[in-house]
């Protein structure tokens, strides 16, 4: 992996409390800065496993800019949820501000879910004093019944029944660099206080809706976002740019990634946020040898306490009680990723 100079803007401390808004990536950061003791508020979720059986809370991955700014619009004027704002399907409905091939609901689970995010997990960035935000792509699908941008691409038989419902924007730097600070400008109405620190999620794209090559649109997608990720920073003091996309782009990609060849290897990533602790705290610790997907799926009497948001992570239940019981770590071989990418 290669070492990059970054001289940080700003510095934080021990007191400071996380949330992380993004990608795939986005969970990876969580769980190395669990490691190290810090504090994460995005990590406690209620996730159900017949909803989503991948990382328990990876449900709530926000691939675009403009999905991540629906939510901080939602903390600040809750939306009026009814049936409008989701996809119907033979098996239930899908909320698509949540992470693609999560399971059909019932409308009133789809509502209820809907709610509690907003109410009880979005809500936490008031609190946290350093929002970490992962830019995943640069698709975004745009909802005309409910005038907001989705998450989640709908459903080809969606697109097919109801044609003029959706349309595909293939987002400029402009258009990322003006949700961004909008983003900003939200967080600070409700979070005075808060630092961004703003990064590019290594992860690739595994499709495209572009109608070009995959590996194409993924190099246009992620210079999109570096380069609306570098503008934004650059204009804010309170905003910095972490360089976990340049560290992993840059390096060889078959020490850096799994066997997939879309998620980074957790190795990797562990020596990333080594390096983010180093820079932004000062900290030089190395982490215990834990690894959080193979220890739940060792452990899935710890995991159904996680999904019902008795516990922030693993890592908790393994500190408090699992080294003490001798509980199993696991293999990190064979782990559940979350499906798609980005």
């Amino acid at each position: 992996m290669v070492d990059v100079a970054h001289p940080s803007k700003f510095k934080l401390g021990t007191e400071d409390t996380f949330f992380c808004l993004g990608s795939c990536f986005a969970r990876n950061i969580e769980e190395h800065l669990i490691y190290h003791g810090v504090s994460v508020l995005s990590r406690r979720i209620v996730s159900p496993k017949q909803e989503w059986p991948n990382r328990v809370n990876g449900f709530v991955n926000k691939f675009t800019t403009h999905s991540m700014r629906n939510e901080v619009d939602w903390v600040i004027d809750p939306p009026a949820i009814d049936a409008t704002a989701f996809e119907e399907q033979s098996g239930g409905w899908i909320d698509l501000q949540l992470s693609p091939h999560v399971a059909p609901v019932t409308l009133e689970r789809a509502i209820e879910r809907r709610a509690y995010l907003t109410r009880d997990y979005f809500s936490r960035l008031r609190e946290a004093s350093v929002i970490v935000m992962t830019l995943g792509l640069n698709e975004v699908w745009f909802d005309r019944t409910t005038g907001r941008h989705v998450n989640a691409a709908p459903s080809y038989h969606a697109t097919r029944c109801d044609p003029d419902r959706y349309e595909l924007l293939i987002t400029d730097v402009d258009d990322n660099v003006a949700e961004l600070n909008q983003i900003r400008r939200l967080i600070l109405l409700v979070n005075p206080r808060a630092r961004i620190i703003v990064t590019v999620s290594p992860v690739p794209l595994s499709e495209t809706f572009s109608g070009r090559d995959v590996l194409i649109a993924n190099m246009y997608s992620k210079s999109t976002l570096r380069a609306a990720a570098d503008i934004f920073a650059q204009s804010h003091d309170d905003v910095d740019y972490f360089p976990s996309y340049d560290i992993v782009s840059l390096s060889p990609r078959a020490t850096t990634y799994d066997a997939d060849c879309l998620h980074v290897a957790d190795a990797v990533v562990g020596r990333i946020i080594q390096m983010f602790l180093c820079i932004y705290l000062g900290a030089s610790a190395i982490p215990p040898a834990f690894n959080e997907l193979a220890y739940l799926q060792a452990n899935p009497d710890v995991e159904t306490a996680l999904r019902r948001g008795e516990l922030a992570s693993g890592f908790e239940h393994w500190q408090r009680f699992g080294r003490h019981e001798g509980r199993a770590l696991g293999s990190p071989g064979a782990l559940r990723h979350e499906p798609g990418a980005g």
